[in-house]
């Protein structure tokens, strides 16, 4: 049997098994695997660092508080992967069980106007429960959402991702049709997903702040929001203290006009970014802090750099 093949089977038996364990016993399971990848110090440089960057200072206080995230950060790990595994096993009735939806109406709103909807969104809780509670959770008929993310490796796990996403009627689009699908979609007022706390360099990219820190960041959804007059709306999820996972939708932003068009493009960027920000340090431990976010050119903002055309760097 090719090894592919028997991948998919650990993964359908995995997740199967998985998805018949009551709530409180897939925590445990989880927090069991967070303790084994600490233990095993997985990513653990990368992690200390990233939790300096974002939460400085030498204080017995301030120690202790990024020490606190880490261990925090490894248990809700373990469990977003248990999660990940559940995609594998009945993952449409495992989102209905576990996670809770609010502030539909705000997308309801702004899907009225008929420009279609982009959701700004990022690496806290369970972004693939999130996208999945969107379209299966809440009342209402069923919603389908377009979410623009990174092709998987190998292709036969990617293929995987791609039918248990379906379930839930989340499909995803990748290079080199990401732009060309992402207008089809808002054009027939559908709504598409951007994940936007992954490093991004020019000219795709402009450096704006992230815990203080001028970090690359895409300017896709900004470029396409103009374009199409699409509304653009917060998303995030998070993991409550009894496991459930809680997904909050927020009021559509207000387009921010500015001097030229590349400082307008940088003015709404930063503005999301900032919201993304804002939802991470309600529940810091829960952002992926594993992945390598601050990197490229950290220096300060120089004046008057968003205004500027992007170069490659």
């Amino acid at each position: 049997m090719a090894a592919h093949a028997v991948g998919r089977m650990i993964l359908r038996v995995l997740g199967g098994l998985l998805v018949l364990i009551p709530r409180v016993g897939s925590l445990v399971v989880g927090s069991a695997v967070g303790r084994l990848l600490s233990l095993l110090g997985w990513k653990r440089s990368l992690i200390r660092s990233n939790l300096l960057l974002a939460f400085p200072g030498a204080t017995a206080d301030a120690l202790d508080y990024r020490a606190r995230l880490e261990s925090g950060f490894y248990r809700h790990f373990g469990s977003l992967v248990v999660e990940l595994l559940c995609q594998f096993g009945n993952w449409r009735r495992w989102v209905l069980e576990n996670v809770e939806i609010s502030g539909l109406e705000h997308w309801e709103a702004a899907h009225a106007r008929g420009k279609g909807v982009i959701f700004i969104t990022s690496h806290l809780g369970n972004w693939e429960a999130m996208a999945a509670g969107f379209c299966v959770a809440g009342t209402g008929a069923d919603r389908d959402l377009l979410i623009v993310t990174k092709h998987l490796k190998p292709e036969w796990l990617h293929q995987s991702f791609q039918r248990n996403r379906l379930k839930a009627g989340v499909r995803g689009t990748y290079e080199p049709k990401t732009m060309r699908e992402v207008l089809r979609e808002l054009s027939r007022n559908g709504t598409v997903g951007f994940v936007l706390d992954q490093y991004a360099g020019a000219p795709i990219g402009v450096r704006v702040p992230f815990f203080g820190i001028p970090v690359g960041t895409l300017l896709a959804p900004a470029v396409v929001a103009r374009r199409t007059g699409a509304a653009v709306l917060p998303a995030y999820c998070y993991r409550d203290s009894n496991g459930r996972l809680k997904v909050r939708v927020g009021n559509e932003f207000s387009w921010q006009p500015a001097g030229n068009s590349h400082e307008e493009l940088a003015r709404n960027t930063a503005l999301w970014v900032s919201s993304i920000e804002e939802s991470v340090r309600s529940h810091p431990e829960q952002w992926l802090w594993s992945h390598r976010r601050f990197k490229g050119d950290l220096s300060p903002l120089l004046l008057e750099e968003w205004s500027a055309s992007r170069e490659r760097t």
